[in-house]
């Protein structure tokens, strides 16, 4: 599959073709990604600060237990849509908050 980086320097603020990155703030609290645009196909997902645990089948991931998948600082992968609609994240150890960036593109 060949896709193409839409906005490879999207900032949070200014809005780039009409679609702003989103960042999650994963905390002790299970969260998932806000309703991506409907233009959206895929997204290039990275962890900026802190390792989180991520799952995909509609089970909380436990810190706890380390359930889940661990995704370390400076993860970049590409995901579709669908796989970020189905992510709950939480962070991966105990009081150490990350932060998670979706950035939008088009194939």
């Amino acid at each position: 599959m060949n896709t193409r980086v839409v906005n490879l320097e999207n900032a949070l603020g200014p809005v780039r073709n009409g679609i702003k990155a989103q960042e999650l703030a994963v905390a002790g609290t299970v969260v998932s990604p806000a309703a991506l645009h409907s233009a959206v196909k895929y997204c290039w997902v990275s962890v900026k600060t802190k390792a989180v645990l991520v799952t995909f089948d509609d089970t909380d991931p436990a810190t706890a237990t380390q359930a889940g998948v661990l995704l370390a600082v400076g993860y970049e992968k590409e995901w579709s849509r669908r796989t970020v609609e189905c992510a709950k994240f939480v962070e991966a150890a105990s009081g150490q908050a990350g932060v998670v960036r979706f950035e939008p593109m088009s194939e």
